[in-house]
């Protein structure tokens, strides 16, 4: 059944179809433990018959119990008449399935003439002026260089490249099955009657979204980089470019990520760029864990998304490590790993030693390295190197420094462990762990028995695990506070995990948006307790809030798995916050406090003299303000800013309205917007010359910025590189204040201040509220006096070289007259 009661649903709706399996519940027993006991189990699965994956962008699924199973998802154009399939399994045999249709309103061929499609798609192009049957219908397709007759007179033309996809459909439809980018273009449908043409011509343009990747392998090695651009292929009538086009239509390209969020070009994972309005980049360098992850890319319109592609990465098993198993005697009483239960222990066994050995030739290890590294809350694959040809002869063991457990025995799941709802086996014998912990590391064993007699020697997977946590067991913590970030790999090796990290050039650290190395500088200290941890340790400010904090493990030049930690700063949620500080070209987000249950209710007005602005109106956004590109309302009414200017700094001011009467008190926020300007217009200055920085705070208040500096005790000051307050007895640097709400720095520039970063703070008490920095790049860099000199003396040797030669020239010449002079004289 559908949560939508309409029998057609337009695209970019959300809508959940819900799957139940009613069952009579014998003497009390529930439906849930019933299907539990006969291993019964509920899934969609999509049109390939594959179960539907959590971890998919486009669909959420959940399971309020045991007898149904739910799915979101939003429509998309080509979702119209798509049957959602949900089937009831039993072991590997399906026992019913159901479907359930959905009809996209405005596709049926009336006032839709765009159509978006990814490529693999099937389509269905609407023809708005058919007759009562499709005998008069003829379909002729145009892009930018051919045109093609397709269909005549309801008979399809068999001499096109394309006609084994083509068919007519009812309601004189043009069907393409499996649509390439070189389908897109200007379809007509048009009609005849005894070769009369009918009515006017009905059009539909065919656009068609396309991923590739800059990379010609099928599988992609972890730690290469790889760019998939993500194209629109439109038809540009009218010599109109397909940029043109989409600017007015409002139409966008994006790249989103498994949550369905926009991938942000701040991501230290990942750089986004758009050499065109009808491409997109996506560049990252891939790690372990995006092997067969989907990476989406959306076409949407407004708030509405037109279609979206999908282009799936295989990584390769390249440079793996294969083990050598070495047989070793041991006289102990202590099995330090779980053996299968057949086996009788004695005090006297055998037991074996892994040895790595590094494998450059195409010895099969199933896609997957025996040291498999991944950070928590991540799903892994070990993979199982000694499967035989079913899984019903593999046992797994689990071991780490303190305890061990057989987790599978002959295929078959062990119920009495900690993680075994976590755990699976696949097809292949390997043994999935679901949304891992910091206590999953360990050694992982897969062993084969046939008949209670070992197989072969045991494959053996040591899984690392990288985990991220903070010094602060609060959820939120207020800016200005100092917070401590710890990043750990959770180890299993034969020796200490710095022993180990040390011999295998393993590498932890932290990574900044951009993901360049964090140095120790005036916002941020990193250490290193041991080789297997490093913390980082920062002030945090206002625009820190939702910032993700990335910790990187490398191997070389490869980065083996990333974690992230994401801050919330308290006081800026929308509660009792009412002043917020922010620096030019940062992104703000001002909460609304008076929100009511949804925002179509919502005015946001903005207020500095002497203007007032309304820039959202009953949740919709103005479009006649200069700022409105740059504006968005969030899905708490919060009023967000791109891109922060010092212009607009000021008084904003949430309202609620209900049927045209105002409902409770405003909600008010002041935005103080901190900017640093430099004296130089120029965008690089000369090393030795003088540069005087200004920092202002732009306030707006009841008083005056100085007053409210005063009395709320605000204060802007410079830092050195260390964060330390720069003093002005300080004799590089000559500082001075012309009033609360400015301070500006002079100072005579050295080589060695090329690129640096000029840093000013706005602080309240002891809080740190914002910082802003600017960076000078020097030009003609001052030469050490050292080669100075010694230019010096080369430039002169040379010119008392040029004085002899030019007199050599001369005085030659007059030698020689001399002589013939005397010669004829004698």
């Amino acid at each position: 059944s559908s949560s939508s009661s309409q029998t057609e649903i337009s695209a970019g709706s959300s809508v959940t179809l819900s799957c139940q399996l009613y069952s009579y519940s014998s003497a009390g027993v529930s439906c849930g433990d019933w299907i539990r006991s006969q291993g019964i189990d509920l899934l969609w699965v999509n049109q390939a018959g594959d179960k539907l994956k959590m971890s998919d962008s486009r669909y959420q699924i959940s399971a309020p119990g045991h007898c149904i199973i739910t799915l979101t998802t939003t429509l998309l154009n080509e979702d119209d008449n798509r049957e959602w399939r949900c089937e009831v399994t039993q072991g590997d045999q399906v026992k019913t399935s159901v479907t359930y249709t959905v009809k996209i309103s405005g596709t049926s061929g009336v006032d839709d003439d765009h159509v978006f499609i990814s490529s693999g798609e099937n389509v269905r192009l609407p023809c708005n002026n058919a007759l009562h049957d499709c005998k008069s219908t003829t379909w002729i397709y145009n892009s930018n260089s051919t045109a093609v007759e397709l269909i005549n007179l309801g008979i399809k033309k068999n001499n096109t490249d394309s006609h084994e996809r083509l068919s007519l459909g009812s309601g004189c439809s043009l069907n393409i099955k499996n649509v390439t980018r070189e389908d897109y273009g200007l379809y007509t449908c048009r009609q005849y009657v005894n070769d009369t043409q009918q009515r006017t011509d009905a059009r539909v343009y065919l656009h068609v979204l396309h991923v590739s990747s800059s990379s010609s392998q099928t599988e992609i090695s972890a730690g290469s980089s790889v760019s998939l651009s993500c194209q629109l292929h439109s038809f540009s009538f009218a010599v109109v470019s397909c940029d043109d086009w989409i600017h007015p239509e409002g139409i966008d390209l994006l790249w989103v990520n498994q949550a369905g969020d926009k991938l942000k070009i701040s991501d230290s994972r990942y750089q986004t760029s758009a050499p065109g309005d009808c491409i997109i980049t996506l560049t990252t360098t891939l790690l372990n864990e995006d092997d067969n992850r989907e990476w989406r890319c959306e076409v949407t319109q407004g708030d509405q998304v037109k279609t979206s592609v999908t282009y799936t990465v295989k990584i390769s098993a390249q440079d793996k490590t294969t083990t050598a198993v070495i047989p070793v005697h041991i006289t102990n009483s202590q099995d330090h790993e779980t053996t299968n239960t057949h086996t009788t222990k004695a005090q006297v066994y055998s037991t074996t030693a892994v040895i790595p050995v590094h494998n450059t030739g195409s010895i099969s290890t199933c896609g997957v390295d025996d040291h498999v590294f991944i950070s928590s809350g991540e799903n892994v694959h070990l993979p199982c190197n000694n499967a035989l040809h079913g899984c019903k002869s593999t046992t797994w063991n689990y071991n780490n420094n303190s305890a061990a457990a057989e987790l599978i025995t002959l295929g078959i799941k062990n119920k009495g462990t900690e993680s075994h709802e976590r755990l699976s086996l696949g097809s292949d014998c390997s043994l999935n762990i679901k949304n891992i912990t910091k206590e999953d590391y360990g050694s992982y064993t897969c062993r084969q028995y046939v008949n209670g007699q070992r197989q072969g020697p045991d494959a053996r997977v040591y899984l690392h695990v990288l985990h991220a946590s903070s010094s602060s067991s609060q959820t939120e913590i207020s800016a200005g506070s100092s917070v401590t970030l710890s990043c750990q790999l959770y180890a299993f090796p034969v020796v200490s995990c710095e022993d180990w990290v040390h011999s295998e050039a393993i590498d932890l650290l932290w990574v900044n948006q951009a993901g360049v190395k964090l140095k120790i500088d005036s916002r941020y200290q990193t250490s290193a307790p041991g080789d297997c941890i490093i913390t980082l340790t920062t002030t945090l400010l206002n625009k820190d809030d939702s910032r993700e904090w990335r910790c990187n493990v490398t191997q070389g030049d490869q980065v083996k798995t990333s974690v992230t930690y994401t801050v919330k700063i308290s006081g800026i949620s929308g509660v009792d916050d009412a002043h917020v500080f922010i620096s030019s070209g940062e992104n703000v987000r001002l909460p609304c406090n008076n929100a009511l249950h949804d925002c179509k209710s919502t005015t946001w007005i903005y207020n500095r003299h002497p203007a007032t602005v309304e820039l959202i109106a009953l949740g919709i956004k103005m479009k006649y303000t200069e700022s409105h590109e740059r504006l968005s309302l969030g899905s708490d009414c919060s009023l967000n800013i791109k891109n922060i200017t010092k212009e607009d700094y000021g008084y904003y001011n949430c309202q609620q309205y209900v049927n045209g009467q105002r409902q409770g008190p405003d909600a008010s926020v002041y935005l103080h917007v901190l900017h640093v300007s430099s004296s130089s217009s120029q965008t690089e200055i000369s090393a030795g010359s003088s540069v005087t920085l200004s920092c202002q705070l732009y306030s707006f208040g009841g008083v005056s910025c100085d007053d409210s500096g005063r009395s709320q005790g605000i204060d802007l000051f410079w830092v050195n590189q260390a964060g330390d307050k720069l003093k002005i007895s300080d004799s590089r640097y000559q500082i001075s204040a012309p009033g609360h709400c400015i301070i500006t720095l002079t100072t005579t520039l050295l080589n060695e201040d090329d690129n640096r970063e000029w840093r000013c703070n706005v602080t309240q008490g002891d809080q740190v509220k914002t910082s802003a920095t600017y960076t000078v790049k020097i030009s003609d860099m001052i030469p050490d006096p050292g080669e100075t000199e010694v230019s010096r003396t080369a430039g002169s040797l040379f010119k008392e070289i040029l004085i002899m030669l030019k007199t050599a020239a001369f005085a030659a010449p007059t030698v020689i007259l001399l002589q013939i002079i005397c010669a004829r004289r004698a």
